[in-house]
C-alpha cells in the first residue's frame, strides 16, 4: 500500500464518497478512511427523497433550490437502478397557513428555476380525482397539488459513488478508526487503526467530512484552528410494516411546520421527518417520545383510517451552520473552515452531495497547484457523466 498521498478524506458518507470520486477522477491520488461502514451513518437516515428543496421557496434560498433542482436532475440520469421518478401530492387544508394561491405560486417558482432541469410541469389535480388518493382526508380539502420528485436508496447511492472512487483509483479503508493526525512539512501524518494494528500515511491535504462528528474529529487535528461554529439538527422518521399508499405525499406541518412526506418503502410506508435542535453526543441520538408522537399524529390525521403503530423509529443529524448567511458567500457556504492544507465540510445536504464535492475539490487543488498553473476550474473533470 501507497502511505503517500495527495489528499485524505475521513468520513465515507456520501459527502466522503463523492469527494473521494471527484478527486480520483481529477488525478488527485486519494484515500477515504471510514469507521463503520460505506453510507452506513447519517447517509443512511435521510427522507430517501432527492428534491430540489421545495420548502426553500418561501425562505427565498433560491440559489440553493436552483442547485439542487440540478443535481436532482444529474442524479436521474447517471443513477437509472437506484432511483424512481414519481408524484408527490400536496393537499392544502382550509385551515392550512400557507393558501392555495400560495402554494401555486410557489410551484411555479420551483419549475421555473428547474429551467431545463424540470422533470415534469406541476398539476393542480380536479376536484373529481381526489377520490382516487384512496385514504386520504377529504373534510375541508381545498385543492390538491402534483409534482415530481425522486425517490432514492441513500444507503446504495453512497455505496455506488465510493465504488466509481475506487474504479477511478482511489483507496479505501474501512473499517478503519481515524487516530488523529500532525503537521508535517507538507500536509499531515495521519495515524489510522484497526484491532491492535496502526497504520501512518502522509497527505498533502485533509478534508474531514465526518459531518456531526467534524469538530471531534477536528480536535484530534494537531495544528488547525477550530471549525465555523455548526449547530447539529436531529432530523427523525418512523417506518410502518404496513402498505399505507401506492402513492407519495407531502402534508403540511402542525402551526405551518416543516412539511412532512409520506411515502411507500420496502413494501411499508416511511413518515418524516420532524426537526429539532440536538445538543450531546452524535453516537447517542434517538427519536423522542414526542417526535415519533407527532408524526404519528400527522399521519392519522391526513390519513384517518391508519391506525397501526410503527415498528421502527430513528434519528439522522445533518449541520447546519449557526452564522450568519451573510457571512460567507454561496459558493464557500457548504465548506466551512479552511486551513492552507485542511478542509472541514460543514452544511451539507445529501441531495446536492455532488455539487459540494466539485467545490471542495477545487479548492483543494487550487492549494496544492504551483502558482502559476491555470485555475482547476479550467480542466475541472465533472462528475455528472459518470454512471453510477
Amino acid at each position: 500500500m501507497s502511505t503517500h498521498f495527495d489528499l485524505c478524506i475521513i468520513g465515507g458518507g456520501i459527502i466522503g464518497a463523492g469527494i473521494a470520486q471527484a478527486a480520483a477522477l481529477n488525478g488527485l491520488s486519494t484515500i477515504i478512511v471510514e469507521k463503520r461502514g460505506w453510507g452506513a451513518g447519517n447517509s443512511s437516515k435521510s427522507s430517501k427523497i432527492i428534491d430540489g428543496d421545495f420548502e426553500g421557496i418561501p425562505r427565498l434560498r433560491f440559489a440553493n433550490v436552483r442547485e439542487r433542482l440540478r443535481e436532482r436532475r444529474i442524479i436521474r440520469d447517471i443513477a437509472p437502478d437506484l432511483r424512481k421518478v414519481d408524484w408527490f401530492y400536496l393537499p392544502i387544508y382550509k385551515q392550512n397557513i400557507q393558501k392555495s394561491w400560495q402554494v401555486a405560486l410557489q410551484l411555479r417558482i420551483y419549475d421555473a428555476l428547474a429551467g431545463s432541469n424540470k422533470l415534469a410541469s406541476f398539476q393542480h389535480l380536479p376536484e373529481k380525482q381526489w377520490r382516487n388518493l384512496h385514504g386520504l382526508n377529504r373534510h375541508d380539502l381545498s385543492a390538491v397539488y402534483a409534482f415530481q420528485e425522486i425517490h432514492i436508496d441513500d444507503t446504495q447511492l453512497a455505496q455506488n459513488v465510493l465504488r466509481s472512487a475506487k474504479q477511478h483509483g482511489a483507496m479505501a479503508l474501512c473499517p478503519v478508526n481515524f487516530e488523529g493526525a500532525r503537521q508535517s512539512d507538507d500536509g499531515f501524518v495521519v495515524s489510522v487503526a484497526k484491532g491492535s494494528r496502526n497504520r501512518d500515511f502522509d497527505c498533502r491535504f485533509l478534508v474531514n467530512a465526518t459531518g456531526a462528528w467534524g469538530d471531534r474529529v477536528s480536535r484530534s487535528i494537531e495544528g488547525v484552528k477550530n471549525p465555523l461554529a455548526a449547530r447539529s439538527i436531529k432530523s427523525t422518521h418512523i417506518e410502518f410494516r404496513e402498505h399505507l399508499s401506492d402513492n407519495s405525499f407531502y402534508v403540511e406541518g402542525r402551526k405551518g411546520a416543516n412539511r412532512i412526506a409520506i411515502l411507500p418503502w420496502r413494501g411499508g410506508t416511511l413518515v418524516g421527518s420532524v426537526d429539532s435542535i440536538f445538543s450531546g453526543n452524535p453516537e447517542r441520538v434517538i427519536p423522542s417520545n414526542e417526535e415519533v408522537d407527532y408524526l404519528i399524529e400527522i399521519t392519522r390525521h391526513h390519513f384517518p383510517h391508519f391506525q397501526h403503530e410503527p415498528f421502527d423509529a430513528w434519528s439522522g443529524l445533518r449541520l447546519s451552520s449557526a452564522q450568519h448567511r451573510g457571512v460567507l458567500s454561496y459558493k464557500d457556504k457548504n465548506l466551512g473552515h479552511t486551513d492552507e492544507r485542511y478542509l472541514c465540510v460543514r452544511e451539507s445536504q445529501f441531495a446536492s452531495y455532488r455539487a459540494v464535492a466539485e467545490r471542495v475539490v477545487i479548492s483543494v487543488m487550487r492549494s496544492l497547484n504551483e502558482k502559476t498553473a491555470p485555475p482547476p476550474e479550467a480542466h475541472y473533470i465533472c462528475s455528472s457523466s459518470i454512471q453510477l
